[in-house]
């Protein structure tokens, strides 16, 4: 099993798309910490209310079997 810190991500804020890449990278790319990042991963963050454009982390599922 591939860890979370090692699977490929997607950021959006809102319906835009901001960057893909491991958590490190966008974390890299954006200037948001590692554990902030991850956490947007969990989904008590997904249910917390929508204020708007909020931004999202989706996996990039590449499992072709």
């Amino acid at each position: 099993m591939v860890r979370k810190a090692d699977r490929i991500w997607a950021l959006y804020k809102g319906d835009s798309f901001i960057t893909s890449g491991t958590i490190a990278e966008i974390s890299k790319i954006t200037g948001k910490t590692y554990d902030h990042l991850i956490f947007m991963t969990y989904p008590s963050y997904k249910k917390r209310k929508d204020y708007g454009n909020k931004m999202q982390m989706y996996e990039i599922d590449d499992d072709e079997e």
